[in-house]
Parts: C-alpha cells; sequence; structure tokens
C-alpha cells in the first residue's frame, strides 16, 4: 500500500518508492496478524488476481463473526513503474506469508448479534420511559430562554434538566445544551435552555429572559453574552462572582448566610425565579422535582427551596 507514491505500513522493505529509504527502517505490518490477535474469528489472505476471491469473499461474508479478507493487487499507477509487481510475483508474496485459513479456532465465539440479543432476551424487562405528565396550565404560555453559567460540581446540568421537566410539565416543549469539560469535577458547566409552545426546529438562544451567574468559571465561558443582554432580561449573581456590565436587571444573592452549599446553588436559584415567577413557576418548580426525584432527594430539594422562597 502506498499514498502518492509514498510508503505506508504495509509497503515490503525491499520495495522501491518516493520516500527514499522510509520503507526501510521498519517492517511492514502483517494485517492478518493484527485482525487474529484483535479477535477477528475469520482471517484470510489471498491475491486480487486469483480467480476464487469471489468464492473466499462469499465465505467470508456468510461467516458468523468477524472476517477480515486481506487482498494484495498492483498499484500500477506509481508502484509498478520502479517495482516489479506480476500476478505470479503476488503469488509469490502470498505463498512466503503465514497461511491464512480462514476460521480462527482458538478466537471462536458466539457471533455479536446473536449473543447480544439472546442477552437482551434475558434481560426480560426494561425500565419503563419516563413520561411527564402535564399538571399545570400556563395564562400566557411564550417563548422562555435561560443559561445557567457554573463549574463542574454545582449540578448545573441536573438544574437545566429541572427547568426542562417544569417545562414540559407545563404543557411546553424544551431543550437543553450543556456545554462542560472532559475532565471530572473541573472547569465550566454551562447550560441553555430554551422552553416553547411551539415546536423547537433551532436550539440556539437569541434573547435569555435569565441568566444565573453562579460561577467565574462559567461567567468567563459565556461573557459576551452580558453586553448584549435587553433591559428587560433579569441576571441573578452569585455574591463572589463577577460579571461584565450589562444593561440587564441584576440582582445579588449570597447563599452562605442561608446555609446553602455550593452543589445546590443552582437549585436554590431554581427557587428563587419560582417565587419570582420567571420562566418556571412554584408549582411547575414541585412538579420537575417530584418527576426528576425520588420521595427522598425530593424532600432535600424542597428543603434548600424553601430556604429562599
Amino acid at each position: 500500500g502506498m499514498t502518492g507514491g509514498q510508503y505506508s505500513a504495509t509497503t515490503p522493505t525491499d520495495a522501491i518508492v518516493g520516500s527514499e529509504f522510509l520503507n526501510q527502517a521498519e517492517i511492514p505490518i502483517d494485517i492478518c496478524r493484527v485482525a487474529k490477535a484483535a479477535g477477528a474469528t475469520y482471517v484470510s489472505r489471498i491475491s486480487g488476481h486469483d480467480a476464487g476471491l469471489s468464492d473466499e469473499l462469499g465465505r467470508a461474508i456468510q461467516h458468523k463473526g468477524f472476517s477480515v479478507v486481506e487482498t494484495l493487487g498492483m498499484c500500477t499507477g506509481r508502484y509498478t513503474k520502479k517495482n516489479q509487481l506480476t500476478p505470479k510475483v503476488i503469488d509469490s508474496m502470498i505463498e512466503e506469508m503465514p497461511r491464512e485459513g480462514g476460521v480462527v479456532e482458538e478466537n471462536m465465539r458466539p457471533e455479536y448479534g446473536e449473543r447480544y440479543r439472546a442477552l437482551a432476551e434475558e434481560k426480560g424487562k426494561f425500565p419503563e420511559p419516563l413520561i411527564i405528565e402535564k399538571t399545570y396550565e400556563l395564562k400566557d404560555p411564550k417563548r422562555q430562554e435561560m443559561v445557567i453559567l457554573g463549574s463542574a460540581g454545582m449540578r448545573i446540568v441536573t438544574a437545566g434538566d429541572i427547568v426542562c421537566y417544569a417545562g414540559i410539565a407545563a404543557g411546553l416543549n424544551a431543550s437543553i445544551k450543556n456545554d462542560y469539560n472532559i475532565t471530572v469535577l473541573r472547569g465550566q458547566s454551562v447550560s441553555e435552555i430554551l422552553l416553547s409552545p411551539e415546536k423547537i426546529t433551532y436550539t440556539g438562544l437569541e434573547s435569555p429572559a435569565v441568566v444565573l451567574a453562579l460561577s467565574d468559571e462559567g461567567v468567563q465561558r459565556r461573557q459576551k453574552i452580558f453586553a448584549n443582554l435587553s433591559a428587560d432580561t433579569f441576571v441573578l449573581k452569585e455574591a463572589s462572582v463577577t460579571i461584565p456590565d450589562t444593561p440587564a436587571q441584576v440582582e445579588e444573592i449570597d447563599f452562605k448566610p442561608l446555609k446553602i452549599r455550593k452543589p445546590d446553588w443552582a437549585l436554590a436559584s431554581l427557587g428563587i425565579l419560582a417565587k419570582k415567577e420567571l420562566v418556571i413557576t412554584r408549582d411547575m418548580l414541585e412538579s420537575a422535582l417530584k418527576s426528576r426525584f425520588n420521595d427522598k432527594v425530593y424532600n432535600l430539594a424542597m428543603e434548600t427551596i424553601n430556604k429562599v422562597a
């Protein structure tokens, strides 16, 4: 195998290639040996000019398991200009290589699809999908957008889920987009939530009605939005957080005197919004919490909500 005359991992060491001696520095990989080591249950090698190629491919396709067939052919574009290569030479190359006979006995095991279906059938019963009943009727349903800016470990995504549950409980469509680092408990955590009585075809936010600024990391991640917020936007800022200048209405809250732990700041903020009936109401919030949590966690969540309500 070559690319534009350059050697590849399967180019013979004695070949003349455009990349000079690089193919001589390493031995070519044996595709069949790699496949067998990876667990393939059918491995074979054949010339692309062999009259039995179609039959061999048929056997590989019909085999119940992962099959690999290595075919050797001629690169008439570049390789054969400087290297003697004919169907007979390819046959000789294959003869010199370890013979691969198809079925790899040491790798044989039940075919993945069949095994998967059997295990799934043994499982029998799967959890029922969550159904959120409409329990609240909004007087004037309209599109509402919210951004929650926090850090890893602050349960920002959970808070975003709760807002979506609350919207669905009121008969609204909901979408959420989350932004967080792949590293656990490090970096920003941002949720963008959209609630709408209309079908949501684009999840991008246009004009947030509410922004919860709960950590500097989250604010820095979305710092450009503050200058573009409208005068009607409500920003709830935790006392220790610094935000850029904004035309929005800003209210500050210090959770420490209320003895609310940092992981519960986002949930407590939802309680404040529900009290002010911004985006969500108390009834919507309680319905969402009941849908999202078991009784024990629901009661703990309500304790936090009641501290700010």
